[in-house]
């Protein structure tokens, strides 16, 4: 396999580029945010299930000129696990619900024609990419995806090329385990495979643990780091919170891809099992989780009451900026996802501040030491047992986890600093994003973009 080298100090300042996921459930509330200015990317992705329903949210983000990008949701609808749930409301999702698609259904001219009704839906709405239609590799049913989504990608393009879409991009996804990924014979088989198809950017998705410890911490630099062999620019999906800014600030990754309170981690568990049946008598929809980015750590508006509770949590863990939170606390439970948005986008625009080469030891340095005297803080909380017991919190779960990370924020710091130095030796950069890739509506007489 030929070896692509790193582009060495392409810019002073090589931006990150930073896709917001408007995602399957919470779209709208981030859409507002983005409508009203709170959201300063110019980059989005919208699911397939549910683009049916968003052509005002496709108007306003045009209007803001905005790149969108399509998933069609292929790695769900192909999945036995996932195939009945959200993304099953997609155009091309099968009749039958429950039952995920086969991988016939992927091959030429099957009647079908997935490819052309993603490329039709994709015109329809003006996008600016697609993501080609992948499928989990490591799926235990079947070993034959990779193939099939090289041949897809080709497939998708014709499509969109007889659909009218001449001008939109495609962008290559490819999903597999984290340990798939980081194997040679993975790679050696995927790389060159990758070399002759018509896309701009490749995205990852690695399914691991959701908790990024020093270990996983180590293999995602490492091997991001080696897949740059294939030439193209590499977007990190579903991938949020401080696993996201290490791999922008150690300089492996072009981009990240995330939502804010869903698509932030890939987890594969589970998935070639049967749906699981929803118990009626519980709730349905996710609990809200609220980052905060000091500490590296996510937790659900009723344990954050609960920390607030202790003295001197406000001071440790929330950001000292009246702007943003003028009225403290109270502010974070009446919108979340705007304060999710603040914080993600500070620390996005902080690692862009700093000079390209000087990031790995600036992250590893002065950003991990904040966490780690963050981390030790939060361990020392007494937070009020009555308080936790009203909002039904387990307190002394809630302190175990405190300790725990305090301890393994340390390990962290450890593991990033030898990888800033290996980064820094390396003296690579990474290839930049493209300019935006703007999405441009059908005219009125319904002819090519």
């Amino acid at each position: 396999m030929s070896v692509i080298a790193f582009p060495k100090q392409a810019s002073v300042f090589q931006p990150v580029a930073h896709y917001i996921r408007l995602g399957e459930t919470s779209y709208r509330k981030v859409a507002e945010l983005a409508a009203a200015g709170v959201i300063k990317s110019k980059r989005f992705v919208l699911d397939g299930s549910k683009i049916g329903f968003q052509e005002d949210i496709i108007q306003v983000l045009q209007g803001l000129g905005a790149e969108i990008v399509l998933d069609p949701r292929t790695i769900e609808l192909s999945a036995r696990r996932k195939c009945a749930g959200l993304a099953s409301s997609a155009p091309w999702a099968p009749e039958t619900r429950g039952v995920p698609l086969a991988p016939d259904v992927f091959r030429d001219r099957h009647p079908t024609d997935i490819y052309g009704a993603i490329a039709r839906c994709a015109v329809k709405h003006g996008v600016s990419a697609v993501l080609s239609p992948s499928h989990y590799l490591a799926d235990p049913s079947f070993e034959g995806w990779q193939a099939i989504d090289h041949d897809a990608c080709l497939l998708l393009r014709r499509a969109l090329d007889s659909e009218g879409g001449k001008s939109i991009a495609i962008d290559y996804l490819v999903a597999a385990r984290l340990t798939d990924f980081m194997d040679e014979s993975f790679q050696s088989k995927m790389m060159p495979n990758l070399s002759d198809l018509p896309y701009d950017n490749l995205w990852v998705r690695a399914s691991m643990s959701k908790a990024l410890g020093p270990v996983n911490a180590q293999r995602l630099v490492r091997t991001l780091s080696r897949w740059h062999n294939i030439g193209k620019p590499i977007v990190m999906d579903y991938m949020g919170g401080l696993s996201a800014e290490s791999l922008a600030a150690m300089n492996v990754v072009s981009g990240i891809a995330h939502g804010f309170g869903e698509q932030t981690s890939f987890t594969t568990t589970k998935w070639a099992e049967p749906p699981e049946e929803r118990d009626k008598d519980k709730p349905g929809g996710r609990a809200t989780r609220i980052g905060v980015s000091s500490l590296g750590c996510t937790f659900t508006s009723a344990e954050l009451d609960v920390l607030m509770s202790a003295h001197g949590a406000k001071s440790a863990l929330l950001p000292n900026d009246r702007t943003v939170l003028p009225n403290g606390v109270e502010d974070i439970r009446r919108d979340p996802r705007r304060f999710n948005v603040y914080d993600a986008q500070r620390r996005m625009e902080e690692i862009n501040a700093i000079p390209t080469a000087n990031r790995p030891d600036h992250f590893a340095d002065k950003r991990m030491r904040e966490v780690v005297a963050t981390a030790n803080k939060a361990a020392k909380l007494n937070p009020k047992a009555e308080i936790a017991e009203a909002k039904k919190v387990d307190l002394t779960k809630l302190r175990a986890r405190l300790v725990k990370f305090s301890t393994q924020s340390e390990k962290l710091r450890g593991t990033y600093e030898n990888l800033a130095q290996e980064r820094t030796e390396q003296g690579a950069t990474v290839r930049a994003i493209g300019d935006l890739r703007r999405s441009t509506p059908l005219n009125q007489t319904g002819t090519e973009r």
